[in-house]
């Protein structure tokens, strides 16, 4: 029996990227273990968003090496796109597996692992053409499928790769390329597998989830995308995992303000609340436009969720640019913010910018910026007491309180007391405390 184990760094797309190759190494008879066990196999599917995960990933090459020196290590991901001539250096790697040739990696290592002869590192093979199969094509990630997504209740569905926004400050759209838009009748197929396997939740990702059809000549919008998935049968949520500002358009708002089964939870980034550094970011509206849409939202869906992501530290901030960010999030009534130090990612414009903030600045201003996020949260939460919020119901309990708990359509943590039978479906619980971080109920 031949086991495997996988290691996901970064973001949702990461996740289901590493998802469609455990079910591709489970049809080639891979059994899955606990990446902290002895492996015949690791997989690592790495990210390279900020230059610490990039040592993230060389430190967790280095630990399933130390695990069992036996095993086959194979790298993917966004580090080994980013920068595959380095990983294949580091003692230890068998494959460097880049996006490209994600869809062949469990029949490259299927054969690998019958035929293989530990020798030193740089014998090792797997890095280059000649590893594999003479005359088949290199297919994209788009020809992996899902069926299940494990450890999640809810499933995440990739509709889209690639980026064509070149923040100053990210080194994706170099890594991924250019917007790649998945088939409808793919995305219709995925959809309706994953319901029949009981999943209740599908949400929607990709790297610019919002450019979704841009790059074709069908006219294809990810508004088109929404109401095909929206009328399955079986699918009681849909949710989507991020959109730019200026891609939310009145005709969206309109469809989640009348079609239950799309989330009122929109998650939207704003990266800085000033318009100086929205400039040096290379974003693409600015803070007064940022706020509108989110009035525009209101007006029309009763109480949404709004999170978001922010930088703190970005080259050229200032004081004052730091409190028009604390302003604009007050302003907003975020219900979850994820608050990130600035870190310098070589390649980038932003790294060669000469007026880098001093780490103990950042540091403060993210603890500020901390307290805020905290106060937005519970302000939020306050609004549901002694309400009823719709709840799906995780498959695995609270770990500190052992109680069951789960999601609101509007991403409220909610745990309650109840029985283990009504896992993985959707109950009503009446919301009686809030905390910052979550929120406690009883069963209705």
């Amino acid at each position: 029996m031949k086991t495997c184990a996988f290691i996901t760094l970064g973001c949702k797309v990461n996740q289901y990227e590493t998802q469609a190759i455990r079910e591709s190494l489970a049809a080639k008879g891979f059994v899955e273990t606990a990446p902290e066990q002895a492996a015949d196999l690791y997989v690592i599917n790495t990210c390279t968003v900020t230059s610490a995960s990039d040592e993230k990933s060389r430190q967790y090459i280095k630990k399933v090496r130390r695990k069992n020196p036996a095993a086959t290590v194979v790298v993917t991901g966004c580090y080994a796109e980013s920068d595959t001539e380095a990983i294949k250096k580091l003692e230890g790697v068998d494959f460097v597996i880049t996006k490209a040739e994600e869809a062949q990696l469990a029949e490259i290592v299927s054969r690998d692992t019958v035929h293989r002869v530990p020798t030193s590192p740089s014998k090792r093979g797997g890095w280059g053409d000649d590893t594999y199969i003479p005359g088949s094509e290199k297919e994209s990630i788009y020809n992996l499928k899902i069926s299940h997504f494990a450890g999640h209740t809810r499933a995440f569905l990739k509709i889209e790769d690639g980026c064509d926004l070149y923040c100053s400050y990210c080194i994706i759209p170099y890594v991924r390329g250019g917007i790649k838009s998945r088939r409808p009748p793919d995305i219709l197929e995925e959809a309706r597998r994953l319901i029949d396997n009981g999943y209740k939740e599908i949400i929607l990702t990709g790297i610019h989830l919002g450019a979704y059809g841009k790059e074709t000549q069908e006219n294809l919008r990810l508004l088109d995308v929404i109401n095909m998935l929206s009328n399955l049968s079986g699918l009681k949520r849909l949710r989507l995992s991020s959109l730019e500002i200026n891609e939310i358009t009145h005709e969206l708002i309109d469809l989640v303000a009348h079609t239950n089964r799309i989330c009122p939870h929109f998650h939207i980034p704003i990266q800085s609340g000033d318009d100086f550094i929205l400039k040096r970011m290379n974003r693409k509206y600015n803070s007064s436009q940022y706020l509108e849409v989110l009035d525009g939202i209101r007006s029309k869906i009763d109480a949404p969720s709004f999170t978001t992501d922010i930088i703190v530290g970005f080259p050229g901030e200032q004081d004052e640019h730091f409190e028009n960010t604390i302003n604009l999030c007050k302003k907003a009534g975020f219900s979850r913010m994820h608050i990130f130090p600035f870190s310098a990612r070589e390649g980038t414009p932003a790294a060669k910018m000469s007026d880098h903030c001093q780490p103990q600045t950042i540091k403060k201003r993210k603890t500020l910026l901390d307290a805020v996020a905290k106060n937005s949260a519970f302000t939020y939460k306050k609004r549901f007491l002694n309400t009823r919020a719709e709840v799906l119901v995780e498959t695995e309990r609270d770990p500190k309180t052992n109680k069951l708990c789960g999601y609101s359509e509007r991403y409220i943590k909610v745990l309650f007391d109840g029985p283990d039978t009504i896992k993985n479906s959707i109950v009503s619980v009446r919301i009686e405390e809030v905390s910052p971080s979550l929120a406690m109920g009883t069963l209705q």
